[in-house]
């Protein structure tokens, strides 16, 4: 059985949400595993797997030199199906969350947008035409600003919404009504566009809030007008990584780097599996088998009944026998992680800052307090995540920012020879700034801050990575 969150599966479930939404009803032709591939950014294995998939599913019937076949879609009657109902819960949240986080993602891309090609209005009236060009505009404004987490995060939302919001458009309306509606949103996303590149702030501002409302409060509003749903919801997951994860060894790159710089100091024992499960969002299982990589790399040593104690800071070998987790494709997962943490900060903080505790944001201000620039640095970037780990009221934003961290883990390894002591540009600044939004309760200050956190880490982060040859990394656009 395929895992479900390998590549194949991604596409699969991504192929059969764009049938379920009749992307194909009107004859439109049914990509091949040549142009999956390429536009999945996958090899031609999982792209050829994922159409037999659909195939021994019965939605679609390849032919050998013709043109595939769309045979059925998944849910006749999505809203009604159990699977919808399950979800429910977890689609509300999940509306909510992406409410927020959408208009920073639009700004962003729009940046990186040729936006000539996006303020092409669809070449034919229709709802079904509507809904195509708005999901070939949103996925191409996410494929401009360079980064495949943002992408994995779209296509792992659209697998678990399915079709619930375009038939949530449709069930209350008319054919006519619900294809006015849907070629209002589709002109006024172009519209954005337009008012962006005519570098019209205000406009835009204008356009891109009412684009928001007009998208998602109605899926809102019939979401909380459902009864309450019987039995166990399904909750919303994002794997950024597609396939199987070993996060055991993001945990090990992270910890060795902070007993290379003495935060867990040699002789001293590492806090049990319960606290590392904890402070890293992962289970005691992962925890376990980090201690043992740990053990086998001569930096830790476990004894029974005592604990698990720090025997070495490690030694230059520790990257080498790492290497395998220091691929391109892992530090570009890492720039990727840092460029989405800086597109959201400012909407995530100001939403969360209101549950945030008073002695959770004092402990922030000291962190951006300690000695030593870079120290404080990365101290405050990991307060800051789990301050929304553990504190925004929506699960779905809770589970992204628990997701970016892990991403992050991979990062350490750049700093494996670093002291902490090294100076951070426009550090000063941005620690002042953290500092005034935690103690005057002003969440617009500390959210700016942490953009600007984010930010200067991004800068540098690709820049280091260029320098090292880290393919791909400059196609990630950054915030000039």
């Amino acid at each position: 059985m395929s895992n479900y969150n390998s590549q194949e599966q991604t596409i699969y479930r991504n192929l059969a949400g764009k049938i379920q939404l009749g992307f194909y009803d009107g004859g439109e032709r049914f990509p091949s595993a040549k142009e999956i591939a390429s536009g999945y950014q996958v090899s031609y294995c999982p792209a050829q797997r994922a159409l037999k998939m659909l195939e021994k599913d019965g939605l679609i019937k390849l032919c050998r030199g013709k043109a595939t076949q769309i045979l059925a879609k998944l849910y006749e009657d999505y809203l009604g199906n159990p699977v919808f109902l399950q979800r429910s819960a977890a689609l509300l949240d999940l509306c909510e969350g992406l409410k927020l986080i959408s208009p920073a993602i639009c700004f962003h891309s729009l940046h990186a947008l040729d936006y000539e090609a996006l303020s092409e209005p669809p070449k034919e009236e229709g709802t079904a035409n509507a809904v195509r060009s708005l999901y070939r505009q949103f996925d191409q404004a996410l494929h401009a600003i360079g980064s495949q987490t943002a992408l994995n995060l779209y296509y792992d939302v659209g697998s678990f919404v399915g079709s619930a919001f375009l038939d949530i458009f449709c069930s209350p309306c008319g054919k006519e009504e619900t294809m006015r509606l849907w070629q209002e949103i589709e002109n006024e996303y172009r519209e954005c566009a337009i008012q962006f590149k005519a570098n019209d702030g205000e406009a835009f501002q204008k356009r891109l809030d009412r684009l928001n409302h007009l998208f998602f409060d109605r899926i809102i509003q019939y979401l909380k007008d459902l009864p309450a749903q019987e039995g166990e919801q399904i909750p919303f997951v994002w794997e950024p990584h597609k396939g199987r994860t070993r996060y055991c060894d993001f945990v090990a790159i992270d910890m060795i780097c902070k007993i290379s710089q003495k935060f867990y100091p040699v002789g001293t024992l590492l806090p049990n599996g319960a606290v590392l499960a904890d402070i890293y969002h992962v289970s005691e299982i992962t925890i376990r088998r980090t201690i043992s990589l740990m053990n086998q790399l001569g930096v830790t040593q476990t004894f029974n009944g005592v604990g698990t104690r720090v025997i070495s800071e490690g030694d230059a070998s520790i990257p080498r026998k790492l290497k395998d987790l220091t691929l391109d494709s892992n530090l570009r997962s890492f720039l990727d992680a840092i460029q989405l943490l800086t597109i959201l900060a400012e909407p995530i903080m100001c939403h969360t800052f209101p549950h945030i505790p008073a002695d959770t944001l004092d402990r922030l201000a000291e962190a951006v307090g300690q000695k030593g620039q870079k120290k404080a640095m990365v101290a405050a970037i990991g307060m800051v995540l789990q301050t929304v780990v553990r504190f925004s009221p929506l699960a779905s934003l809770r589970e992204i920012y628990s997701k970016l961290t892990h991403l992050l883990l991979v990062g350490s390894i750049l700093r494996l020879d670093e002291t902490g002591e090294e100076t951070v540009p426009g550090w000063p600044e941005i620690a002042s700034s953290i500092r005034e939004g935690c103690r005057s309760s002003r969440s617009d200050i500390l959210a700016h801050a942490c953009r600007a956190l984010f930010e200067n880490c991004f800068a540098s982060t690709k820049l280091s990575l260029l320098e090292i040859g880290v393919q791909g990394g400059e196609d990630i656009v950054g915030f000039d």
